[in-house]
């Protein structure tokens, strides 16, 4: 602390003395930063988060994006994609086709079974009775 500060006490500028040089946690002098969720005091430095501005699943301000809130299109029966950030889903309604392949009854994409999924398969056919 400067002589003349311990004496008369700081010229607070915002958060900076403007003898000293020495710094407070009030009266930053925040800009937002282009592209970021987030402040800078233009005298400090010091950074602080801002609360993101969500458009359904994509901040709108920063570009950052979230699993949830997304707007889906379907682009076939059993395939949608997210109009904002592109995130594909699927919901296949898988019926046995032939042993170790699954078919969607809806589109007919296969799905090949893992070896763990058809004895699984296999002991609840044996144990129904090969029904």
């Amino acid at each position: 602390m400067a002589f003349l500060c311990r004496i008369l006490g700081h010229r607070w500028n915002g958060c900076q003395c403007a003898r000293c040089g020495e710094t407070r946690d009030t009266g930053h002098l925040f800009e937002t930063a282009e592209g970021k969720c987030e402040k800078t005091c233009t005298l400090c430095g010091k950074v602080e988060p801002m609360a993101h501005q969500w458009h359904h699943c994509a901040c709108t301000h920063c570009g950052l994006t979230r699993d949830k809130d997304h707007d889906w299109f379907a682009t076939s029966e059993c395939e949608e994609v997210c109009r904002i950030c592109g995130q594909e889903r699927s919901s296949h309604a898988y019926v046995p086709h032939e042993r170790g392949v699954d078919k969607c009854r809806y589109c007919g994409k296969l799905h090949r079974l893992t070896p763990e999924e058809i004895a699984r398969r296999d002991e609840e056919w044996e144990e129904n009775g090969g029904c």
